[in-house]
Formats: structure tokens, C-alpha cells, sequence
């Protein structure tokens, strides 16, 4: 077989279809102590990752759930700024009310309440193996995709966005009681790509119709409401029969979306 090009290797890892990733990510997770990069499954706990971290393991301070191994790998020749369109699941969260929430409370406090968030979402993306894709204002965004999920991205997307309204919804949540959020999970294909200038990378990002219909049915969604589309149901396999359904009409779309309304056990 002809070797892959960049471009296409580059694909391969993020879609988790890279033969010698698989093999060091199998190698890797014989090695105890977590929590590991989400990609090769190199371990950042002591004591294995004592050791890989003078082997260049150590954990990337642009997203400290990559190795800076890996991060390497995107910036050799010919591979920084290369991108991939890949099946991904977007989980996006918002604060409903933060605008009334940053009248009420001092400057201090509402930092305080948004650090809490950002605590709680971005351990329940990781615990649920997604990356923190972008922390802005009063959400999250988590990307979940084969590189990195598995090919149930959709399944443990869905997960994470029950939990995380779980956890948010609690009274001892924050100092100031839970936190009411909104969020909505959707499945699809998006641009994945490393970001930062030329021959640095700094994250990851994702870019297409799937991220901005995401955003839409997270700010659609009621404090306490995961809107999750009928295509990121299908994609993880969710039953459908006795789930609440709701027809949103979204800003930018010609046509209109099925949703399934997911809340929390209560």
C-alpha cells in the first residue's frame, strides 16, 4: 500500500483509525496511573509518568489533557495547519440567566459562580473522554470524536451533558446554589484542526454547521434541558419511543430540527 500523506495520516489520528496510534494507545494503558492524554493513552500520574515525561510525554499547557508529544507530531513539516473533516459530537453548555446573575452578584462572586462551571464541565468532558474545547463567558464546549472517544462519540457525548446538568443542578453546586444550565449535543461532520500560528499548535478546534447548530440548541434549551438532535440519537443508538421530542425552528436554517428533551433523573 502507498504510504499516507500527512493530510491523510493527520485524519486517521483524529478519526481513531491510525494503526501505530492504536498500538501505542494499547502499549500505554498497560502503563498504571492516570489521568492520560486522551489521544496515545500516555500516562501524566506518577509513576509511569514521572519517566514519559522526560521522554517528552509531559502533559501540553495549551490543553493539558494532550501530551506534548503529540501536540509535537502536529507541528513537524508539513502537518501544522492541516485539518480533517471527521464525524464529531458537540456537547455545548450555557449558564441560562448569567446576564441577571452578573447584576446580583459582585464581581468577585460571579467569578467565583463561572469558575465553579468551568470546574464542573470541563471534569465531566474529560471524565467522559471529550476534550475542553473552549471556555467563553458563561459556556463550554466539549468535542468528542473517534481519535479521542472511541467510535460511541455520540453515546458518551449524550452521557456528559446528563451529567453535567446533574451536577450543575444540585443545590451545594455553587455558594450560590445551582447552577441553570442549558446545553444541547449534535453529531455530524466538522472541520478538526490544530490552531495557532504557522508552526505552532496552541489547541484544537472544531468548524462547520454542526458547531453552529450546536450552539443553537444549547441557547434554545431550558435551565435543566439537554436538547439532543435526532442524528446524534441515532449515531449513539439512544431509544427514541417515550423521550419528550421538540421541532425547533433555527436561526440560520431553512429547515427545522427534531430534538430529543433529555433532563436529569430527579
Amino acid at each position: 500500500m502507498p504510504k499516507a500523506t500527512q493530510a491523510e495520516e493527520f485524519r486517521q489520528i483524529l478519526a481513531g483509525e491510525h494503526g501505530g496510534l492504536k498500538k501505542m494507545r494499547v502499549r500505554m494503558a498497560r502503563i498504571p496511573a492516570g489521568p492520560r492524554c486522551k489521544l496515545c493513552m500516555a500516562p501524566f500520574g506518577s509513576p509511569g509518568g514521572t519517566v514519559l515525561r522526560h521522554l517528552g510525554f509531559g502533559r501540553f499547557p495549551g490543553n493539558p489533557a494532550i501530551c506534548q508529544n503529540c501536540i509535537s507530531g502536529f507541528t513537524k513539516p508539513g502537518m501544522s495547519g492541516a485539518g480533517a473533516e471527521i464525524p464529531i459530537t458537540l456537547l455545548f453548555a450555557d449558564v441560562r440567566g448569567s446576564t441577571g446573575l452578573g447584576e446580583r452578584l459582585s464581581p468577585t462572586d460571579f467569578h467565583a459562580f463561572l469558575s465553579r462551571f468551568y470546574d464542573i464541565g470541563s471534569a465531566t468532558i474529560l471524565a467522559h473522554d471529550g476534550l475542553v474545547d473552549k471556555l467563553v463567558g458563561d459556556e463550554i464546549i466539549g468535542l468528542f470524536f473517534g481519535g479521542v472517544s472511541g467510535p460511541g462519540h455520540a453515546k458518551v457525548a449524550i452521557e456528559a451533558g446528563v451529567e453535567l446538568l446533574e451536577l450543575a443542578g444540585r443545590p451545594d453546586a455553587t455558594t450560590e446554589g445551582p447552577i441553570p444550565l442549558g446545553a444541547g449535543v449534535h453529531t455530524g461532520i466538522a472541520y478538526v484542526g490544530p490552531t495557532g500560528p504557522a508552526g505552532a499548535v496552541t489547541d484544537f478546534t472544531a468548524l462547520g454547521d454542526v458547531v453552529n447548530t450546536t450552539a443553537r440548541l444549547a441557547s434554545s434549551a431550558g435551565a435543566g434541558e439537554l436538547l439532543v438532535t435526532i442524528d446524534a440519537a441515532t449515531a449513539a443508538d439512544a431509544p427514541t419511543a417515550g423521550v419528550e421530542h421538540r421541532i425547533l425552528d433555527v436561526r440560520g436554517r431553512e429547515a427545522t430540527i427534531e430534538t430529543l428533551v433529555l433532563r436529569p433523573a430527579a
